[in-house]
């Protein structure tokens, strides 16, 4: 990395917040829809009980789809995951299959097949409030369709800068579950440091940012943390996707420890997820990665990822 202003520290959080600039917010179209349970409505008029576990608790679960053309980028990763979580937190009466159907019914409504939608299951409402759950709590399912730009393959990928943070997350970031403040605050701080996304740190390595999993490249080889490492991380569906790619054009795919004198080191890197599905990171505690741009190998990342959603939306439109 080339030098610049150096690492961020989170005692230079203010306590007044501002807001990311224009250009860092996402591009949404605006378009929103809600489905609570069956039913559709506005985002002003979606209710839910303050009883619920979900919100006192961040007693929930979630996963959030990218939808290009109607077609929901690897659907079956997201109903394994979403499963696991359901069992890892003992959440029951919720069958992750009933997520296409309900994912189907609101980009009807919502009149675009290109669209993000968040389904989050709670563990249901309980009264009064108390740590311990109830037996037999029907959870609460919600899910929130936003209209999103289309697949652009001309915009190659996303560039974003980063700070690096010590991880002060519990260590069951294996669950995609719904309480998240320290990503929260994570992003506060690198919103405030000018940048996009935190990389958090654990013991002198790192191990993802507060939505997406991180890459680094050293010559052929693709490297990423451990799923079952000191501290465990989000086993993405696009990191899993694209350890496959990577294997295909030829790269060497390794799972281990990246330390931050390893990370220093590296000719790219770059973050997957299913909202930004690969994006570059250009920039890391104001030092340049890449002299500031995507990498040989996460161009080819990217490119091999659009062609595979290209040919997955060409089959799905034929059925």
């Amino acid at each position: 990395m080339e030098s610049g202003a150096g690492p961020w520290t989170p005692a230079r959080r203010k306590e007044s917040f501002r807001p990311p600039a224009p250009h860092m917010r996402e591009r949404y179209t605006g378009k929103m829809l809600v489905w609570i349970n069956g039913q559709i409505s506005p985002p002003a008029d979606a209710k839910i009980s303050i009883f619920d576990r979900g919100f006192l608790y961040g007693d929930a679960v979630y996963e959030l789809i990218r939808f290009f053309d109607g077609y929901g980028i690897e659907m079956d990763r997201h109903r394994s995951r979403l499963a696991r979580s359901l069992r890892k937190i003992g959440i029951a009466g919720f069958e992750p299959e009933r997520m296409d159907s309900i994912c189907r019914e609101l980009l009807e409504e919502l009149g675009s097949g290109d669209a993000t939608v968040y389904l989050q299951v709670t563990r249901g409402v309980q009264i009064p409030r108390m740590h311990a759950p109830a037996e037999n709590l029907e959870p609460n399912v919600i899910a929130i369709a936003t209209k999103a730009s289309p697949l652009d393959r001309s915009a190659g990928p996303e560039k974003v800068r980063t700070i690096l943070l010590e991880d002060e997350r519990r260590v069951r970031c294996d669950v995609k579950a719904t309480n998240l403040l320290v990503n929260v605050l994570g992003t506060m701080d690198a919103t405030q440091a000018g940048a996009d996304e935190p990389i958090f740190v654990h013991d002198g390595a790192i191990t993802e940012t507060a939505s997406a999993n991180v890459f680094i490249v050293e010559q052929d080889r693709v490297i990423t943390p451990p799923l079952g490492g000191s501290r465990s991380i989000l086993p993405g569906v696009m990191r899993a996707q694209t350890l496959e790619i990577a294997g295909e054009l030829g790269l060497r795919c390794l799972e281990e420890r990246v330390s931050l004198e390893r990370l220093d080191r590296a000719s790219e890197a770059f973050i997957t997820s299913s909202r930004r599905l690969v994006a570059a990171i250009t920039e890391i505690d104001g030092k340049l990665v890449n002299s500031g741009t995507p990498g040989p190998v996460t161009l080819a990342i990217h490119e091999n990822m659009l062609s595979r959603i290209e040919g997955a939306i060409a089959a799905f439109s034929t059925h």
